[in-house]
């Protein structure tokens, strides 16, 4: 069964996130999932890492995962999605379709909402040695959600 290796970087700077996330040479860097809030710039397009930038529309319930993908299916194609509130009618959804169970995603939203960055990365099998590169870079609040 697929799974999501998941956490949150201390920063939405694209290069410390290079820094961080190019640490991790045994990972393919195209299949990360890097989720912002930040306004998409050059910087980001020009990146070896594949931005999401989450960007709440005023007035609805719908949210833009505006980045050019990362080849992972359902995960973040461009385009708007809707959203379902997480119990709070206030609490917008940041991470897409990410499987981040309801009672986790307040965290993933507020970091997202406070100026720091959710990655996750794709895994098929074993998740502790993504989990164990993950810490070492730098990410903090690891944890594995099953598909």
């Amino acid at each position: 069964m697929a799974a999501f290796v998941t956490g949150i970087a201390p920063t939405q700077d694209v290069d410390e996130l290079e820094k961080m996330l190019g640490s991790m040479p045994s990972l393919d860097h195209s299949k990360f999932v890097v989720i912002t809030k930040c306004e998409r710039t050059d910087e980001h397009d020009d990146s070896f890492l594949e931005f999401a930038h989450a960007a709440e529309v005023e007035g609805t319930n719908k949210l833009i995962l505006d980045g050019g993908g990362t080849g992972v299916p359902d995960i973040n194609s461009p385009g708007t999605i809707q959203l379902g509130y997480l119990g709070h009618p206030h609490v917008v959804q940041h991470c897409g379709n990410l499987p981040i169970p309801e009672d986790e995603a307040d965290n993933y939203n507020d970091a997202i909402d406070n100026g720091r960055t959710v990655v996750a990365y794709p895994v098929d099998g074993d998740a502790a040695s993504v989990e164990a590169a993950f810490r070492k870079a730098g990410i903090m609040h690891v944890k594995t959600f099953k598909a």
